[in-house]
């Protein structure tokens, strides 16, 4: 019976993963935040972008290698929130499925008369 709760293991693994990203998804700030330097009328500021900036610099590593928007890193930001979101839920699907599945399969049998 010890294959039992490996295999159980097995699936609960990626449904806590899922549960997790999940709740990661539905509960991230609606803040947007630059990935790399956010520039405000040529000097670099920290914190959130606001409103009207226009010049947020993704970084990959030390490189400059795009520039956007508010609009365009809220929007980023969004599809990243959704992406998780969605990914999560199919793990957690997943994972829910796998264990019951594993659950009803390897449960002992009542002996026959």
């Amino acid at each position: 019976m010890q294959y039992r709760a490996v295999l159980l293991a097995l699936f609960l693994i990626p449904a806590l993963w899922g549960a997790s990203s999940v709740g990661n998804a539905l509960t991230v700030s609606d803040e947007v935040v630059c990935p790399g330097e956010n520039v405000r009328g040529g000097e670099e500021h920290p914190g959130p972008m606001r409103p009207g900036d226009t010049e947020c610099s993704v970084l990959d590593g030390s490189v400059a290698v795009a520039t956007r928007s508010y609009t365009q890193q809220q929007r980023v930001q969004d599809l990243e929130r959704r992406r998780d979101a969605v990914n999560g839920f199919l793990l957690l699907a997943y994972g829910t499925a796998g264990t019951l599945a594993s659950w009803f399969a390897t449960r002992p049998r009542a002996p026959r008369d």
